[in-house]
């Protein structure tokens, strides 16, 4: 769009009433002043050997004092006329987030379930670092790239806020595939140095060994920095249905499943890359949000955008030209009537 327009466009709406209480002001002073001035004598007998600036002039001053002070309120409105390029250029890093989304996510130790924390713990890290950009994995038994690094942290939030553990079919859980995907997803975007992994799970993972994806990552000088989600004495796993004819999930020979955070692997993960552990309470987040931000950072370019460009500098000059005028105008040829 390149016409005009305006960044506060409600001030013009204080300029107009202004410029209707100023016309208002000036026509009854000039109706009094005549008024004033009849009481003495005829006008034009008056103006001819009188010394004060005739009424005319005197309306065009007070007239160039008002149109400054409306002028004025139009720049405040900030007018803009055309566009100009605008980078959007900032630091920080990339960080990619690996989401647990196993049955044994939906665990509820107190009272919520262990996904709802997981998510919460997630968005108040990155909350504390949000130049960052951010993609997202999701893993069970299996895991994907569910959003690529973006910049758009309102974006991330979506697919965050989305995720449910009806999104795998595998309910199990497989951290070291999870971690291989994010090194694989780090080889074809981002810049060494810059990258890392952040972990939400309650550690339950009875997949493969991590030796191998957590030897990529140190290779590569990517840290793993684990949340860990749930509590050492575990709750029940719900049902996977509410249609189900119970509401716990119960193994191979009938008893009900309770799951229990298990910080190994997630305990590995951080101390064998250089990152972080901390549990999903206030002092472990904080603890995590210090240490992620202490991270290198780099320019991270984004694609050039346009901005409009503000003309506040044309009426503000003519308001400040009315001002000077103003005095000049209102007394000019007073001492040709002496």
């Amino acid at each position: 769009m390149n016409g005009l327009s305006f960044g506060y466009p409600v001030i013009l709406i204080l300029a107009g009433i202004f410029v209707s209480l100023a016309g208002w002001a000036l026509a009854r002073g000039q109706h009094r002043h005549r008024k004033a001035l009849a009481a003495f004598g005829e006008e034009p007998l008056l103006a001819g050997s009188s010394a004060l600036p005739s009424p005319r002039r005197r309306l065009a001053g007070q007239a160039l004092q008002a149109g400054a002070i409306a002028l004025g309120l139009v720049a405040l409105a900030r007018p803009q006329l055309g566009d100009q390029a605008a980078s959007l250029a900032h630091s920080g890093r990339d960080v990619l987030v690996l989401l647990d989304l196993s049955r044994s996510m939906n665990a509820a130790d107190d009272s919520v379930s262990r996904l709802v924390i997981a998510k919460h713990a997630i968005g108040q890290i990155l909350a504390a670092v949000p130049e960052d950009r951010s993609g997202l994995i999701v893993f069970g038994g299996s895991a994907f790239l569910q959003l690529p690094l973006t910049g758009n942290q309102a974006a991330f939030r979506r697919f965050l806020d989305a995720a449910t553990t009806d999104d795998l079919g595998d309910p199990a859980t497989d951290l070291s595939n999870a971690l291989s995907a994010a090194a694989t997803a780090f080889e074809h975007d981002g810049e060494r140095g810059y990258q890392s992994v952040l972990v939400a799970s309650d550690g339950e993972s009875l997949g493969g060994d991590v030796s191998s994806p957590l030897a990529r990552l140190k290779r590569a000088g990517i840290p793993v920095f684990s949340i860990g989600v749930g509590s050492p004495e575990g709750s029940p796993v719900p049902a996977d249905s509410a249609e189900a004819p119970e509401k716990w999930h119960r193994d191979h020979i009938g008893r009900v499943v309770i799951s229990r955070l298990e910080p190994g692997d997630l305990l590995r993960a951080a101390r064998e890359t250089g990152g972080a552990y901390g549990r999903a309470t206030p002092d472990g987040l904080h603890r995590l949000s210090g240490e992620l931000a202490r991270m290198e950072k780099r320019t991270l370019s984004s694609p050039e955008s346009t901005e409009r460009i503000d003309r506040f500098q044309w009426p503000l000059a003519i308001a400040l030209l009315a001002l000077v005028l103003a005095p000049a105008v209102a007394t000019s040829g007073r001492s040709k009537r002496r």
